[in-house]
């Protein structure tokens, strides 16, 4: 065979690369030696011991970039397939969803832009933080003209000042919160937040439908007439029926 220069070989394209049996030649330093080796082999041992250095403020790095150009592909194509013993342990689909088969720990705050769907449970084990609703989610809303008059609040969550409307002693009554973000199957608590004497009243919803429920407030006193704008919390659980 002629001899000729690295740059006179024919080129092999990255897709007829058999990583397990195509060679490159390697000089083996501790031997002295010049020796063969796979493409995996080569690329295994560069990944087990990648480092970098960043030292300037005004260039962005990038740790692993890969730039893909999907011009035919199967639909389970991964940018990403980390896998223990052939079973997949992290990977990441071409388009972009993740799927991870251990615990996945987020240990610092952190925001999804998205839906989040769990099959299993969700849990918190913070004495303080819970699962709830963040900074957005709800609003305030005052009833107008009596008690009886219905509000219009399209959030999750949220206040409702009542009016101050006289409510007789012993006496219930009811108003509708419009709500686009109640679903016929889902859980409404209400709760009195503030502006009520204490004891005298019992809140509860009574009906919910899809995009309202009814919310009513009792004055439990035997001999007292209320003229109080009370203040109502009222948070939706979404909840269904299959």
């Amino acid at each position: 065979m002629a001899t000729k220069k690295i740059t006179q070989l024919t080129s092999l394209a990255q897709t007829d690369v058999s990583g397990a049996n195509d060679v490159l030649a390697i000089v083996d330093l501790s031997a002295s030696e010049t020796k063969k080796i796979t493409a995996y082999a080569l690329v295994g041992a560069g990944v087990d011991g990648m480092t970098a250095t960043w030292n300037n403020v005004a260039t962005n790095y990038n740790g692993i970039k890969i730039n893909v150009t999907d011009t035919a592909s199967g639909a389970s194509s991964n940018l990403m397939d980390l896998q223990v013993g052939g079973s997949s342990k992290f990977a990441v689909s071409k388009a972009g969803n993740t799927s991870v088969a251990g615990t996945f720990a987020v240990t610092s705050t952190s925001a999804f832009t998205g839906a989040v769907t769990a099959s299993s449970s969700v849990k918190s084990t913070s004495a303080s933080g819970g699962i709830g609703y963040g900074t957005g989610a709800g609003g305030t809303v005052t009833q107008a003209t009596s008690k009886s008059t219905g509000v219009t609040l399209d959030k999750i969550c949220g206040e409702i000042t009542m009016n101050n409307a006289t409510l007789n002693r012993e006496t219930a009554v009811s108003f509708t919160l419009t709500n686009s973000a109640i679903a016929a199957t889902d859980v409404v608590i209400v709760n009195i937040k503030s502006g009520a004497t204490v004891n005298a009243y019992n809140v509860g919803v009574t009906a919910v439908a899809a995009g309202s429920c009814r919310i009513q407030l009792h004055n439990l006193l035997a001999g007292t007439d209320l003229s109080e704008a009370v203040v109502l919390s009222f948070a939706v659980i979404k909840a269904v029926a299959a």
